[in-house]
């Protein structure tokens, strides 16, 4: 698995892939492969702009592949299970990038609420 693909950015506020990008993700029980087309386009990490001082910038480097693969994953989502696959491997790579443990939890705390909250009733 690639550490960071390639990628652009837009305008500012979202990055776009330059090539495609495939892992493979194991976690205990589950395995994503997710195989991410070129010129795929996510905004980063969903992080209020109030929260940036705390939680980083959007686009962060450390956050870039994490909020990448766990945007697609979500897009493609369709029961809550496939959603909580996505953050729980939103999970496993933000460990990867070496984020401390307080601001991993934060990150993948605001997702689950967010699935469970929001985006489920988006989708009955």
């Amino acid at each position: 698995m690639q550490d960071q693909p390639p990628f652009a950015c837009l305008s500012g506020d979202r990055l776009q892939l330059w090539s495609e990008y495939a892992a493979e993700l194991r976690l205990p029980g589950l395995s994503a492969s997710p195989e991410i087309p070129e010129g795929y386009s996510w905004d980063g990490a969903s992080i209020p702009r109030w929260a940036w001082s705390i939680m980083g910038h959007p686009l962060e480097g450390d956050l870039r592949l994490p909020s990448l693969v766990h945007d697609w994953l979500c897009e493609h989502s369709e029961t809550a299970a496939d959603r909580m696959v996505a953050d729980a491997v939103f999970f496993l790579l933000l460990s990867r990038a070496g984020l401390p443990r307080w601001r991993r939890i934060c990150l993948w705390a605001a997702v689950r609420f967010y699935a469970i909250f929001i985006w489920g009733r988006r989708r009955r």
